[in-house]
């Protein structure tokens, strides 16, 4: 990909001499940011532009052009990508619209367009796109003026499917004086997609940040692999994120796991920070360009004590833990207070001076401090009146942050005018207020912490499968078109190793009774049906049944009504009632992007009320399914807050032996176990219901 990038020679067709033409816009631009290269010009009119002759068509093109840069109608664009492959131009960027995005007759075009690329073997940016920008060259391709005072050399990358989010984020971080080294607007992503290019922009010298701009992810799985072996930060900021909101569930799985929670964990599994607006990829590009917070412990220094306060509630709410500092260098600050009205502590409030050369100093002593993770700053300066000063700070920020390696988070309050002065005189970033440093100061510990542990991140766990059963069962529904029998998931359920509340499927009345007596009362009597979603729902069960004449009621009622709703059904199935436990749900479902979703939650008839769960992409390590049990928020139930400590291995184990069925049986698409058990520690657990669908059709 280099070659996109780094191109010696340049075609823009689509050029002519009106002021107005799109084309023409590429070619200034190209010479303001003094694109060291040849550029041609090409467009059915001829003429002259800049001092350049335009050519007439792309036949007159010399021979050895590397990237060609189309902006003609839709429909010219297949011929003249032909024209490309003829002239052995093997990079097209192609920025016309009116593609898949705008009709079927865009569609049908956009497959004549890839159709012709690949037949001459070339590799098409776009359509529907503003190009390419690489600042270290001066290859800026967008179709409308760029100012070199506004787009700033940097070492952010970026990558998006908007022309208009590439130059909001653009703006906004050159209002911080932060610029950009590679920009790809992706457009309809016909051919090359968000893996190609984020794999280059990691590799790539000039780039050390790269932030994605999403609307679809083309490949979920792709994704995670390259962002998973990344050493340099990568932020996305996904939108699109309700596209399946007005489908109905049918499982509990289906409902809880949507796509954009499923999007949330598989970033976060995969090491990738998620930002939700583009203030916070700001924030995010902030904090990853200075050194990273390695642990917990901050120090607040502020010179304002009512902001030293909120900025100490923003920390507990990310789960700093305010550092304590040596009485004696307390004593010291003490010292140098003139009212000596303040008693200092963390936060360390200075308000009540006015020497900024004591400000570095105290900041100095603190990072020294080996225990100090990090600092954040509050400067709050008089407007007008402390602009110098303040730039100094910053500078010396600066460097301590780069000779300690710890994070120093300069929150800066002032008015507009300075604070705008201020930041392009910096060259440090400075955040606004402590709501926004102290999120993006906890995405660089998590970061940090993230990569200091996938080094020793262990291999998936496996489990003995009866893979010859486990098949038969899922054959034989399948054959049918129908989804498993509650006795069919049920024996999936066992057949991956996790224990199952004892049954019996029973045919008849006196079968039942007989049956029954072997389980012991009391009982729970449930129709066998491959077509019940959620059974609590229904009259499809009956609870705690105590003795016989209660069995031979509830078996009959249960029959009538399979009857009375034509249900397809292998019986009436009969369990052994487990009245303690807490009730969990355990599910997987297979996500069209990301592959399988394993999901665990608190479980029962109130699984989608609560919502609370924990998701991730399979298949798991031990880690993954670590960390899913700790992200509950009744994780502290399970530990024992109310005095029950629940058996937390044996809902790991049974996290994992789902996540390894799913990875050796791809025809299972989705499976509930709700409610899985879950006991005392000690005592393990087992599921009493189960559901599986082994296909789109039967289910999904």
């Amino acid at each position: 990909m280099r070659e996109l990038f780094y191109p010696e020679r340049v075609a823009v067709i689509g050029v002519s001499q009106r002021k107005e033409n799109l084309g023409r816009n590429i070619v200034e631009n190209l010479f303001r940011f003094r694109f060291p290269g040849e550029v041609f010009t090409v467009g059915r009119r001829g003429g002259v532009v800049f001092g350049r002759r335009v050519l007439n068509s792309i036949e007159e093109l010399p021979e050895g052009v590397d990237l060609a840069i189309v902006l003609t109608p839709a429909a010219t664009v297949p011929s003249i990508v032909d024209g490309c492959g003829r002239k052995g131009i093997r990079w097209v960027i192609v920025e016309s619209g009116g593609f898949g995005e705008y009709s079927e007759e865009g569609r049908r075009l956009q497959e004549e367009l890839l159709r012709t690329a690949r037949k001459w073997g070339i590799r098409l940016v776009g359509p529907n796109g503003i190009g390419v920008i690489n600042m270290e060259n001066g290859l800026v391709t967008p179709f409308f003026p760029l100012s070199d005072q506004a787009l700033k050399k940097g070492r952010v990358g970026i990558i998006s499917q908007s022309g208009g989010a590439i130059f909001a984020l653009i703006n906004l971080l050159a209002s911080s004086n932060i610029g950009v080294s590679k920009v790809v607007s992706m457009g309809n992503k016909l051919d090359l997609n968000e893996i190609d290019y984020l794999s280059y922009l990691l590799e790539d010298e000039g780039t050390d940040i790269v932030v994605l701009y999403l609307e679809s992810i083309a490949d979920g799985r792709g994704l995670m692999e390259v962002a998973r072996r990344a050493e340099k930060p990568v932020i996305v900021q996904k939108v699109n994120i309700y596209p399946s909101t007005s489908q109905i569930a049918k499982f509990h799985t289906a409902a809880l796991a949507t796509d954009d929670r499923v999007v949330e964990a598989a970033l976060k599994q995969a090491g990738v920070i998620r930002a939700h607006d583009f203030r916070e990829v700001v924030n995010l590009v902030k904090v990853f360009s200075i050194p990273p917070m390695r642990g917990n412990n901050l120090v607040i220094i502020s010179r304002t004590g009512g902001l030293a306060v909120a900025a100490a509630d923003f920390a507990a709410e990310r789960g700093f833990r305010l550092y304590p500092l040596s009485e004696a260098f307390l004593n010291r600050v003490q010292q140098a207070f003139r009212a000596k009205v303040i008693s200092p502590t963390n936060p360390l409030d200075v308000g009540d001076l006015f020497d900024f050369d004591f400000y570095t100093q105290i900041t100095e002593e603190v990072l020294k401090e080996e225990g100090v993770d990090g600092v954040l700053f509050q400067h709050a300066a008089a407007p007008g009146l402390e602009t110098e000063e303040s730039i100094k700070l910053g500078q010396a920020f600066k460097r301590l942050a780069d000779k300690y390696r710890k994070p120093i988070a300069l929150c800066f309050l002032s008015d507009e005018q300075s604070m705008a002065f201020v930041k392009k005189s910096l060259d440090y970033p400075m955040f606004i207020e402590p709501g926004d440093a102290l999120p993006a100061l906890a995405a660089s510990r998590d970061r940090y912490r993230r990569s200091r542990t996938r080094q020793t991140e262990s291999n998936f766990p496996s489990f003995p499968l009866d893979k010859e059963e486990l098949f038969g069962i899922l054959e034989e529904a399948r054959s049918a078109n129908r989804s498993l029998f509650l006795h069919e998931a049920l024996g999936i359920v066992e057949g991956m190793g996790i224990k199952v509340a004892p049954y019996f499927v029973a045919k008849d009345l006196e079968e039942a009774a007989a049956k029954a007596e072997e389980l012991g009362y009391p009982l729970v009597l449930k129709i066998d049906s491959s077509c019940l979603l959620h059974k609590t729902d229904t009259a499809a069960l009956v609870l705690e049944i105590r003795d016989e004449e209660e069995l031979r009621e509830a078996f009959v009622r249960l029959v009538q009504w399979a009857k009375q709703q034509d249900l397809p059904t292998a019986g009436i199935l009969i369990q052994r009632w487990v009245p303690e436990g807490m009730e969990m749900i355990l599910g997987a479902r297979v996500d069209r992007d990301f592959g399988p979703v394993i999901m665990l939650g608190f479980g029962g008839i109130y699984a989608e009320f609560f919502e609370d769960i924990a998701l991730r992409i399979g298949p798991l390590c031990e880690r993954d399914a670590e960390e899913m049990i700790g992200e509950l928020k009744g994780a502290r139930i399970l530990e024992g807050a109310r005095g029950k400590v629940y058996d937390l291995p044996f809902l790991k184990d049974a996290v994992l032996r789902l996540s390894h069925l799913m990875a050796c049986v791809p025809q299972i698409k989705g499976i509930d176990l709700n409610p899985i058990m879950l006991f005392t520690e000690g005592e393990g657990g087992m599921a009493v219901d189960a559901r599986v669908v082994v296909d789109d059709a039967s289910g999904y």
